[in-house]
């Protein structure tokens, strides 16, 4: 109805009506719209103080969690810009939406998540806040969507979120309901998070999936779009730029951020070139950090717990069997468990009946528990970018946590140079189209698992890894990595320090050689954890038995071949006043 069309409505009513009537007929013509403008007003220029009562209203929280995420919520709420929003986890990346969305309490806000799990974390989390909110996905059912659609499209809508697969953005009913909105102005936001799930999508095969949404952004360009990710690398970044239509422009878009470093969390990993990694040293690693004496944890929180994170379901239900055996308490969690046995599985883990769980990628990573202190991944992961996602579950409540890697050379021995120049070749190769997607997709793959090899040999700081790949300001780690420890205690870089000292005790030609070794490795970059590590084992044995008044100084060549099993090795952290490790010896 047009707004001249009331105003004749107003005027043939007039003379019917006495001059109570009247006037009330007079200042709603008069200053209704004005009246809904100064309203939009006071949401546009909320003071603090306001947006602090909804905060708390609505989330029962005292205040933001970070400046960052009062400065993005403050720009989603003036709604005349698209906003990216990329925080690590346990920075508050969902709130950025999901409050504003509520202040404009008339209208709804629609998400978009690739994964049926991680919607269904964020629908539950609203719904224990009383929270109206709607999810459609493939396993929703036939007469459940058109209940759902009927409800957003009626005049007595009662959701405030409608949560959506990416599939299911693309269908009919779907467009007809967002239309619908549009033109009835009930639509306040259109929300793309968990970005950082589908590092596919760079190679070709979400991509299938985000098509739709492009079309959907160019056609509504007058509602902001918000992209939210916890762990995108650049490339992803880029990638929903394009996909979106966003330009890198300031008065379009606008990118709120927040350094991926997370100073709590102590990254390390374990090789073991000769045996292959070992439950036994799992399980002394499990009992070190994962017993309340050695925790520094406050005396009201939870028992701590941990995840291991496993390659498949296989090996997730042997490395139960095998942790149980040696008094662990655990257990395996799954997609491949019948729905109710999943969710006991779960639960119990949530009330602590479980201080472990054995995971896939998928499963972990529906697990939103603050004191998680230790993540183990068992294998090598797929990726940098899913390393530091699957990582971040530890720590989440900022007291210290710790991150591992137990693997094998053999593990990592098929990404190297040779390899990776096959499947590059065999992208260039003339071909049919298909054949360029395929080998693309799996050359990509390589790549990624090639890079998290160089994390787990090289000697770049843990964190200054994932700086780099998501393109953050390089943030001191110290001595948060087993890298960066061994640094500032002089092992690595202080290679002369160490030869001059030994040359002074009389070593032996073989330490000479060893010392060689060492410094041939490190000028060709060639010089791995693992050899780092071995060279340092046995440096530190022949060190300690070549005075010369040490009468045993002949036998240490037998001891050497023991010190360079780094399984052995476990290089820990000094006492601090964050953690409490004993020093090793």
């Amino acid at each position: 109805m047009s707004y001249s069309l009331i105003l004749n409505v107003f005027r043939r009513l007039w003379v019917s009506c006495g001059k109570t009537c009247r006037f009330r007929c007079w200042r709603a013509v008069n200053f209704g719209p004005i009246i809904f403008l100064q309203r939009r007003k006071n949401i546009i220029d909320m003071d603090i103080e306001s947006l602090l009562k909804y905060l708390r209203q609505y989330f029962h929280h005292s205040d933001f969690k970070n400046e960052k995420q009062k400065e993005a919520i403050l720009t989603i709420l003036k709604r005349n810009t698209d906003v990216i929003v990329s925080f690590p986890s346990g920075h508050g990346r969902t709130m950025c939406y999901q409050l504003p969305s509520l202040i404009y309490s008339k209208r709804m806000t629609i998400v978009i998540i690739p994964h049926v799990v991680r919607i269904m974390d964020q629908v539950n989390r609203l719904r224990n806040l009383e929270i109206h909110t709607e999810v459609i996905s493939t396993l929703t059912t036939a007469d459940e969507k058109i209940r759902i659609y009927g409800d957003l499209q009626s005049e007595f809508r009662k959701s405030h979120f409608l949560y959506v697969t990416t599939d299911q953005a693309s269908t009919t009913a779907f467009k007809q309901l967002l239309s619908h909105l549009v033109q009835t102005n009930n639509l306040s936001y259109i929300v793309i998070d968990e970005s950082h799930c589908e590092n596919e999508w760079i190679y070709g095969q979400k991509n299938y999936d985000y098509q739709p949404l492009g079309m959907l952004r160019r056609m509504y360009k007058e509602i902001p779009w918000i992209v939210a990710t916890a762990a995108a690398g650049l490339d992803v970044i880029d990638f929903m730029r394009r996909a979106l239509h966003m330009k890198k422009d300031l008065k379009t878009s606008i990118r709120f951020s927040i350094p991926c470093h997370r100073p709590n969390l102590f990254y390390d990993v374990v090789q073991d070139n000769i045996n292959g990694v070992s439950v036994p040293h799992l399980k002394s690693f499990i009992d070190k950090y994962l017993t309340e004496e050695n925790m520094n944890h406050r005396p009201d929180s939870e028992k701590p717990s941990g995840l291991i994170f496993c390659k498949n379901r296989e090996v997730t239900e042997q490395l139960v069997k095998d942790l149980k055996q040696n008094g662990i308490s655990i257990a395996a969690y799954h997609a491949g468990l019948e729905e109710a046995d999943g969710n006991a599985v779960k639960d119990s883990f949530m009330k602590g009946h479980y201080q472990l769980l054995t995971v896939t990628s998928s499963s972990g990573m529906e697990i939103n528990k603050t004191n998680i202190r230790l993540v183990v991944h068992w294998g090598l992961p797929a990726s940098v970018p899913a390393y530091y996602k699957e990582s971040g579950q530890a720590g989440k409540d900022g007291n210290p946590a710790r991150c591992r890697i137990y693997l094998t050379k053999r593990a990592t021995s098929y990404y190297n140079s040779k390899n990776e120049s096959i499947m590059a070749d065999a992208v260039t190769e003339i071909c049919t189209v298909q054949h360029i997607k395929k080998s693309s997709r799996s050359f990509l793959v390589f790549l990624h698992s090639r890079y998290m090899k160089d994390y787990c040999e090289g000697l770049k700081c843990r964190h200054r890894v994932f700086s780099d790949y998501f393109g953050d300001e390089t943030m001191k780690c110290i001595d948060k990595c087993d890298i960066c420890f061994l640094v500032s205690r002089g092992f690595y870089g202080g290679h002369n320090a160490i030869e001059q000292e030994m040359l002074q005790k009389g070593m032996s030609t073989y330490i000479k050689n060893i010392c060689a070794k060492y410094q041939e490795l490190q000028e060709k970059d060639m010089l791995t954890t693992t050899y780092a590590l071995d060279i340092m084992k046995v440096c530190n044995e022949f060190g300690k038995s070549s005075n010369s008044d040490n009468p045993k100084a002949t036998q240490t060549t037998e001891k050497s071949e023991e010190a360079v099993k780094v399984s052995k090795v476990d290089v820990e952290p000094l006492p601090s006043s964050s953690e409490n490790d004993k020093k090793k010896d």
